[in-house]
């Protein structure tokens, strides 16, 4: 699997973005809120992403588009393993990642942020697989 970030990988529809927020489960791991739901939706990709990068905790266009360009960055190394794990489960996502820190970040400390986002989604999601199963 290429490492791409294409416009079909990219959450985009209005009822979609609703939806998720109205219905889908969340959690905070510093700098991030993530929510993320389980859709069954015929989508190409396994997960698409939304970043919010919201002008209340950065305040220059700059500085919002330059996190938004790392946490895009950050994700794409790193989708295989999610992608791994829903295509074997069978498994379509939708995701969104909230920016909430007030300084720009470095690539650094977001690519091992990003690591333990995805597993820790991996992990909430084989949850709520066997919960349903009992």
């Amino acid at each position: 699997m290429p490492n791409t970030f294409n416009k079909a990988e990219r959450l985009c529809g209005k009822k979609k973005i609703e939806n998720l927020f109205a219905q889908g489960n969340s959690f905070f791991s510093f700098p991030f809120i993530v929510r993320w739901q389980i859709v069954s939706d015929e989508q190409k990709y396994p997960a698409q992403l939304l970043i919010i990068a919201p002008k209340r905790k950065l305040h220059h266009a700059v500085d919002r588009n330059r996190t938004k360009r790392i946490i895009r960055e950050c994700y794409r190394v790193q989708k295989s393993t999610l992608y791994d794990f829903l295509a074997q489960n069978n498994l379509k996502i939708c995701l969104a990642f909230s920016y909430v820190e007030t300084r720009t970040p470095d690539y650094h400390t977001l690519l091992d942020k990003t690591d333990a986002i995805l597993k820790r989604i991996c992990q909430d999601i084989e949850k709520e697989i066997s919960a349903e199963q009992c």
